[in-house]
């Protein structure tokens, strides 16, 4: 029988899915910070879970139930397979878990969310959303003309699951498409795609600026002063990333002289961003308290792809989204 440690609320989306593997498996539930077994006999203390499913209920849930979850992990000592809900790694307690089980592997689900996210924060720059609302406030029946998505030249710094899905919707939409990525070549979901070192000279052209890149010691505060100077003054800067990719003193500088026209971040450098953070204030700032992938159809997509591999793992075969251990280091 392998124990398998999994937060309340997610085992209650997935109990049924469950079913097929009852025979071999005890799903160890962590409720209101208590862990009992949902199957066969009672838990041992301390438990001992070979298999870890670790999510937002997790992360995002009561204190209690959480600070039990990461104590467990971090005392199991057979810990064979943590499966992680989130795409990156740059964590230092995800890291910690992917050092200390013998294979972690990652989902993509909430790529569909932010992709979506994308979309509506262009749209509402396109279509001056701020000043709608402010006409709408004041009862000022102004006529504002707007920008289309369709023409756009996007510049994706990123090309992984979150630049391909919007890619995908921004093509649909009549956009052209410039992604960034490590290995430069053609790509099915992009009109071109380029390495790194010709970053600078793409932005000139690109209408919108999406960062969707991992925090790497090689993408931290890519977006300086010298990046934003290469900007159009009516573009559009987002980020979905990590909030280290811009440094957010240069950020703030460069709005206030007007390139870029308008900045959309769900993430900031430090979270959650403190009360007197000048990005919550600043007129050309619309900030989210990173939240583009909190939906249900994330969770639902992500406790998929656990499922799915869970499969595999009790059939003997190669589980999916392995994230090697140097990228863990």
């Amino acid at each position: 029988m392998i124990d398998l440690l999994i937060h309340g609320r997610t085992f209650d989306r997935v109990v049924d899915a469950l079913q097929p593997f009852r025979a071999r498996i005890r799903p160890l539930v962590v409720r209101d910070g208590e862990i009992t077994a949902a199957w066969g006999p009672t838990a041992e203390n301390p438990v001992q879970p070979e298999i870890v499913f670790g999510n937002t209920d997790v992360y995002f849930g009561d204190a209690a139930s959480r600070d039990t979850f990461i104590q467990t992990v971090l005392e199991t000592k057979k810990l064979r397979w943590f499966q992680s809900s989130a795409t990156g790694t740059d964590r230092a307690l995800l890291k910690t878990f992917g050092r200390q089980a013998e294979i972690y592997t990652n989902a993509h689900g909430q790529a569909v969310a932010i992709a979506e996210y994308v979309l509506w924060q262009t749209l509402d720059f396109l279509r001056a959303g701020p000043e709608r609302r402010a006409n709408a406030e004041a009862r000022a029946w102004r006529r504002l003309s707007a920008r289309e998505l369709s023409g756009l030249n996007w510049l994706i710094f990123g090309f992984g699951e979150i630049g391909r899905e919007t890619a995908k919707r921004v093509r649909l939409l009549g956009g052209y498409v410039v992604g960034v990525r490590r290995t430069p070549g053609p790509d099915p979901d992009a009109d071109q795609i380029i390495g790194p070192g010709g970053l600078h000279a793409a932005l000139p052209a690109a209408d919108v600026v999406l960062l969707c890149a991992p925090l790497t010691s090689e993408t931290q505060n890519i977006a300086d002063a010298a990046f934003f100077s290469n900007m159009r003054e009516d573009a559009l800067l987002i980020n979905v990333g990590r909030g280290a990719l811009v440094v957010e003193s240069d950020l703030i500088a460069a709005l206030d002289a007007g390139r870029p026209a308008f900045a959309a971040l769900d993430v900031v450098a430090q979270e959650p961003a403190a009360p007197d953070n000048p990005l919550w204030a600043h007129p050309k700032v619309n900030l989210t308290a990173h939240d583009s992938p909190a939906t249900r159809g994330s969770k639902q997509r992500n406790d998929q792809t656990f499922l799915d591999n869970l499969k595999r793992y009790l059939d003997g075969e190669p589980l999916q989204n392995i994230v090697p251990k140097s990228d863990l280091e």
